[in-house]
């Protein structure tokens, strides 16, 4: 067998194992998807089903959504545009939308897995899209919880029942759980301690070291938690959609700010507790949080389906992203 002969048939096993494992991961993400839709739906059929639903709203809502997931998206790529692996806008937003999917996996690594496979035919490290996938996710959860303490202000959101084991469980105020989160994700992604962070986690991976690490300043990191900042004002005003859809009369503008506090800070809390997704923590902070606002019948129904209308969200984002291919990414 001549060397070209052995080449071709190198390239050929290499591929197919690539078309295995990508078919392995398709699988193993839409049966946790639909598992995740599945078990929203039943919710809502236990709480009596969703009320008439305005289609103008409810579209809005989900359109909303992959807005605000945008403004992290561009977080993600600038992260790697820092990197020795820059990628274009394009394939980062591709990559960033598509990837979501993979949070319905339990364990919360499909996602990782899923971005940097998808950045990489565009020229990014894996590692590098890894670093760069933490880091814009720790900015985002600063971010939130940082929005929650200032949105607490504009509302009086009741207090958070946290569990304290065998002593039962302590009230707390949203804005004073949500300062606590977004701090503590804040000195995680401080210039000077993320990278030791990332060094350290990475020392088990052979080739994985410093080299691979974006650059981290000061101001970037503001920069992070700006664009961060208007993906969550965004994600409030899906929130606002959703729970205007099921309100005929209406559902004042005004509570924007109380809402976008109480969906950050629910989003945070489930990233915090490893569920899937923050599967029923999420659903449970959002009605404790808007029930002062919208009543207890409509805060458990906005919750379930702002769930199912974010999912919906990203399963339409990933079937129309998934075929594309943007400039520069090499045919895998």
């Amino acid at each position: 067998m001549d060397e070209v002969t052995k080449r071709k048939g190198g390239r050929g096993w290499k591929g197919t194992a690539r078309a295995a494992v990508k078919a392995a991961v398709a699988v193993v993400v839409l049966v946790a998807v639909g598992r995740h839709v599945a078990a929203t739906w039943r919710d809502l059929k236990t709480k009596g089903g969703l009320p008439r639903v305005d289609p103008g709203w409810a579209t809005a809502g989900v359109a909303l959504y992959l807005v605000g997931l945008s403004a992290f998206a561009v977080v993600f790529w600038r992260i790697l545009a820092r990197s020795p692996s820059p990628v274009g806008l394009g394939a980062a937003w591709r990559a960033y939308l598509i990837s979501h999917l993979g949070k319905y996996v339990p364990g919360k690594a499909m996602v990782v897995v899923m971005r940097a496979g998808l950045v990489a035919p565009s020229g990014a490290r894996p590692a590098t899209a890894a670093f760069a996938t933490f880091y814009e996710t720790l900015v985002m959860m600063a971010a939130g919880g940082l929005i929650a303490a200032a949105g607490g202000a504009f509302g009086d959101l009741p207090g958070v029942p946290v569990g304290l084991g065998r002593y039962g469980s302590l009230q707390v105020a949203p804005g004073l759980l949500g300062l606590a989160l977004g701090l503590a994700f804040l000195v995680v992604v401080e210039p000077h301690v993320f990278p030791r962070l990332a060094v350290t986690a990475s020392l088990p991976f052979p080739n994985v070291g410093r080299e691979a690490l974006p650059r981290f300043s000061y101001p970037f990191l503001i920069e992070g938690l700006i664009w961060s900042a208007v993906g969550w004002a965004v994600l409030g005003l899906s929130l606002w959609a959703v729970v205007r859809s099921m309100s005929p009369e209406g559902v004042p503008f005004s509570l924007w700010p109380a809402l976008t506090a109480g969906v950050a800070l629910a989003t945070v809390a489930g990233f915090v507790v490893a569920l899937p997704g923050g599967l029923g923590v999420r659903e449970w902070v959002l009605m404790t949080t808007l029930e002062p606002v919208v009543g207890a019948d409509r805060a458990v129904l906005s919750a379930l389906a702002l769930r199912l209308a974010w999912v919906v969200g990203e399963v339409l984002a990933a079937l129309a992203l998934g075929p594309w291919r943007p400039s520069g990414a090499r045919a895998t």
